[in-house]
């Protein structure tokens, strides 16, 4: 054999397993929250390596998305769902080419369409239509349910509409719909139109619910729970007191919260306030230490907050939280590598 050939044949022999190792080192269903101020980017890798991004983050944080996509060696995004159209959310969706993936299987949205045409809402949304009318891009239906790898997806609400039917194992009444208090949201009408899921694997579940607003969130567990229990929500509207209505957490009982508020941004004291008198509520864990809305007693202690610098160029840390179809999870914040551990509870929710 040719001395060029026999070297390359050592070369593929000895490679080959170490692709393989590769591809077999993840056991668990791993959740990025990234750190974007105050906005929203979410990446979900199941044990086999499909992946799924949730929402895109401002345009100024691309780069963390960027080095999180290289770290983890994501190859093919299965799915990226943009929730809505505000710039924290869709800011980096004109820049979604320039990942180093093969390939972005599916592109969901609430539609192609804005509800709000000020021009300093417009111009990131504009950005992403570019790039939207290119994708294999479609509506998000509420119902529906995504699968990549074992982890699956469900849609519970896009463009203004909710799911009627409970998801598996849930429906029962909610006695808690009294105590709900209407409020009206002033901001801005684009969060009425979000794409929300509560993701499941095995016994595990994640309820992401982006910017949905308080009335919104009450249609989802009254007067029937149609969401069930999960084990970790992530505070919608980054934990400002337009969401995480009493009547929705208390009902769905996560064992842990991760907020995903910026310095300035979210973390109100009614949110802490809601999350800590939860049933099952063990630990708040933050993306940003709140200084503005909340105060020093409210906020978590440091090693469950990720970033505890909010000033301008500072290193945006994440917090990962790895589930096992047993719905056993750990959580480890990426600024200081703490680890706290939450043990299976009830199976088949």
């Amino acid at each position: 054999m040719h001395y060029l050939s026999r070297c390359l044949l050592v070369f593929v022999l000895l490679a080959a397993p170490i692709t393989l190792a590769l591809s077999q080192d993840r056991e668990t269903l791993d959740i990025f929250v990234l750190d974007t101020e105050g906005g929203e980017a979410v990446l979900y890798i199941a044990p086999t390596g499909e992946a799924m991004m949730y929402d895109t983050g401002r345009p100024e944080n691309f780069n963390r998305i960027l080095a999180l996509i290289q770290q983890e060696q994501v190859q093919v995004l299965d799915y990226v769902i943009v929730s809505h159209y505000h710039g924290d959310h869709v800011g980096n969706g004109g820049n979604l080419p320039r990942l180093p993936v093969r390939n972005i299987r599916q592109l969901l949205d609430h539609g192609p369409y804005t509800t709000e045409l000020r021009p300093q809402n417009r111009t990131l949304f504009e950005r992403y239509m570019t790039v939207r009318n290119m994708a294999k891009a479609r509506r998000a239906v509420p119902g529906e349910k995504l699968s990549f790898g074992a982890v699956e997806a469900y849609v519970l609400a896009s463009s203004g509409e909710r799911i009627s039917e409970p998801l598996p194992n849930a429906g029962a009444p909610n006695p808690l719909c009294s105590n709900h208090v209407p409020k009206t949201d002033i901001r801005a009408v684009e969060n009425d139109e979000v794409v929300s899921v509560v993701v499941r694997y095995g016994d595990f579940s994640f309820l992401e619910l982006g910017d949905m607003i308080w009335n919104h969130e009450e249609r989802l567990v009254c007067p029937n729970n149609l969401l069930g229990t999960v084990d970790v929500y992530h505070t919608s509207g980054h934990g400002a007191h337009w969401g995480s209505n009493p009547v929705m957490v208390h009902a769905v009982q996560p064992r842990a919260a991760v907020m995903n508020n910026g310095d300035p941004k979210g973390g109100d004291t009614l949110t802490f306030e809601t999350l800590r008198s939860s049933p099952r509520l063990e630990d708040v864990w933050q993306a940003h230490l709140s200084t503005q809305n909340a105060t020093a007693r409210d906020n978590s202690p440091e090693d469950y907050i990720a970033n505890l610098d909010g000033s301008p160029g500072h290193t945006g840390h994440y917090i990962k939280i790895s589930a096992r179809p047993d719905g056993s999870f750990t959580v480890t914040n990426n600024r200081n590598g703490f680890t706290k551990e939450y043990p299976a509870t009830n199976p088949s929710r």
